[in-house]
């Protein structure tokens, strides 16, 4: 944990490592492609085909981002749990 500056004139930044936003360890931040929509699952498209309200999900293998109203956590696309 890098230390906290003693609040001086330099604004509390004294010798603080600077980790740039966002972090991620997929790798995709450091890729200038945005991350695909990889859609509704089956189960939750036949709840609600809009979409609204559903929680994302990451998916490393896809590098996509899919979406559910449940607690499911199998990518509609490649099967990765996880």
């Amino acid at each position: 944990m890098p230390e906290r500056g003693d609040g001086g004139k330099d604004g509390g930044k004294g010798g603080e490592k600077v980790v740039p936003f966002p972090f991620s360890r997929s790798g995709l931040s450091k890729t200038k492609n945005p991350a695909r929509n990889l859609g509704l699952t089956a189960l939750s498209a036949k709840a609600d085909r809009s979409g609204r309200g559903a929680k994302g999900h990451w998916c490393a293998n896809c590098k996509g981002i899919w979406y559910s109203y449940f607690l499911e956590c199998e990518c509609p696309v490649c099967g990765h749990r996880g």
